[in-house]
């Protein structure tokens, strides 16, 4: 009874044992996402926080651009995006070799693998039970195969695989580009804050004092209530969009910290204040228009695209023709009963797959469907980017005309501020005025230092719509103090409409093809800078470019 009870003991222990154990097995498996994110958050912004590059001296257009070129997260995909394209078509090159294989193993059994032999026709036993393998022994062989229509289907799929390394360089471009425009944006913008912002502040102290002591003055019933109430709505309108753009300004700070790598509480010392710019002259819509058709990185990937789809096509077609293929191997065998131990096999086989005859032409018909949607989604493109080219061109005349009648009114209310001051100094006007003359001077400034920014960023759109690289694709990005040399010589071309020259047929093929500019909008009262590149016109090519 003892012994029962002991072995009843055990089993229940055991039991408890097995249970405890599935279940931290059980509790091991199971997810928790909430820590996962935390630990995942915490390395990313500790990650984010040790790549921060401070910065050495003022920050100019050309050294921010530069500095997002080479430290902004999405230039680096897009390279790496590149890089990973290229290695894709090195393994699809590769997929073109015939296949080699080698094989070698042993087996050993426990008796001798004997068999008896039984007459075809007689159903007579004629052998005593025999064997010819040895119940050890070692085999090996060596094995090539190539079927011509595996290979041109490897070469075809090699080819659109080309084709997509050639799509990941123009991705990059354009990555580039929206990288360029935003920088552009946001520093300029950033320029104005850096020179208003120091006066803003005391002004809103101002608006919001003048705001209080005349509702003070409105509960002592001291002046008439409708005159109050609209001085009070004046001033009310006036700080709200003070307010507004300060916001906007100190916005455009944080988002240029962010794109140039450095910490968001860094302060920034641009050395470029906003200044006048010299508009260009007449702007040539044709050629801006075959520039944009055929720089412009969306429609290089279309045309890409549609390469792509091509092949497919003639894919379809081989996989309706007899594969041929041709088979060859060595062995090798270490049983002592054979009496060739070593010998070679060599074949040629032809195989047809009827279903693919079947549906050959259906599949043929539809990749060619493939290649007609592409290229009406690229001549569909072409208009749009027609459109964007014919708009951006209009928003920058618009945005010189404004910058025109913003310096117009930036003067008026200077001098209108200077003449309050002297007026309130003399007595001849309350301060409650001086303060709103230099309010209204203060928003002058502001929408005059916005429109000088809105100026460059519709340059920069203009640009951008036409696809002109600042910097081409395949520029080395890792010397950031060449680079920051290669964008500032651009930025200068760029301010006197120096363009890439499409006229000459053979530019692409030609080395120095490149370094031939033109005035595509002449500058007013600003002479030509020699003629150097702007961008230029072959892109990154892969390791191999289809033919």
């Amino acid at each position: 009874m003892t012994h029962q009870l002991t072995r009843d003991k055990l089993r229940l222990v055991s039991c408890a044992a097995l249970s405890t154990v599935m279940l931290l097995a059980g509790c091991g498996m199971r997810p928790m996402p909430l820590a996962d994110h935390i630990k995942r958050a915490d390395a990313d912004h500790a990650t984010i926080e040790a790549r921060y590059l401070p910065l050495d001296g003022d920050l100019t257009l050309g050294t921010a651009i530069a500095r997002a070129l080479k430290f902004n997260y999405d230039s680096q995909v897009a390279k790496l995006e590149i890089n990973q394209q290229e290695k894709q078509l090195d393994l699809a090159l590769m997929q073109m070799l015939p296949h080699l294989a080698a094989d070698a193993g042993y087996t050993d059994r426990s008796n001798n693998n004997a068999a008896e032999s039984i007459d075809e026709f007689s159903n007579q036993r004629s052998l005593d039970y025999s064997y010819s393998e040895m119940p050890s022994h070692g085999s090996g062989d060596i094995s090539f195969s190539w079927n011509a229509m595996d290979a041109g289907i490897s070469y075809f799929s090699a080819r659109q695989q080309a084709f997509r390394a050639l799509i990941a360089v123009e991705r990059r471009r354009r990555a580039i580009n929206d990288l360029v425009k935003a920088v552009t944006t946001n520093y300029w913008e950033a320029a104005a804050a850096q020179v208003m912002l120091p006066r803003l502040d005391p002004i809103i102290h101002d608006a919001e004092t003048m705001l209080a002591a005349s509702q003070d003055a409105g509960n002592a019933h001291l002046q008439s209530p409708l005159t109050l109430l609209d001085y009070q709505q004046n001033i009310i309108q006036i700080l709200g969009e003070m307010r507004r753009i300060k916001d906007e300004l100190v916005g455009a700070q944080i988002q240029l910290a962010s794109l140039i790598n450095v910490p968001q509480d860094e302060k920034l010392n641009l050395a470029t204040h906003p200044q006048d710019v010299q508009p260009l002259g007449n702007l040539d819509i044709p050629t801006l228009e075959r520039m944009g058709l055929v720089m412009r990185p969306e429609l290089r990937m279309e045309v890409y695209q549609q390469k792509v789809d091509r092949q497919d096509v003639y894919k379809e077609i081989l996989k309706m023709m007899p594969g041929i293929g041709a088979i060859g191997n060595g062995n090798f065998d270490s049983n002592a009963l054979l009496y060739h131990h070593i010998w070679g096999q060599i074949g040629v086989r032809a195989t047809v797959n009827l279903i693919n005859m079947i549906q050959g032409p259906r599949a043929i018909a539809v990749a060619k469907g493939n290649v007609k949607l592409s290229e009406m989604r690229r001549l569909a493109l072409s208009v749009a980017i027609l459109a964007q080219i014919n708009l951006s061109a209009q928003k920058y005349v618009t945005a010189v005309d404004f910058l025109k009648s913003s310096r117009q009114i930036n003067d008026v209310s200077l001098q209108m501020e200077q003449l309050a001051v002297s007026a309130s100094a003399a007595g001849a006007q309350s301060e409650a005025n001086r303060v709103r003359h230099q309010m209204a001077a203060l928003l002058g400034q502001l929408e005059y230092s916005r429109s000088l920014a809105h100026t460059h960023q519709a340059l920069a759109n203009l640009y951008a719509s036409i696809g002109v690289d600042l910097v081409p694709a395949n520029a080395d990005i890792q010397d950031l103090k060449h680079l920051t040399a290669q964008v500032e010589h651009s930025i200068a071309l760029w301010e006197n409409g120096r363009l890439p020259d499409l006229t000459l047929p053979d530019n692409v093929k030609k080395p120095d093809a490149g370094n031939s500019t033109a005035p595509v909008a002449a500058p007013v009262q600003q002479a030509a800078p020699p003629a150097t590149p702007v961008a230029q016109m072959d892109t990154a090519q892969p390791a191999a470019t289809p033919g």
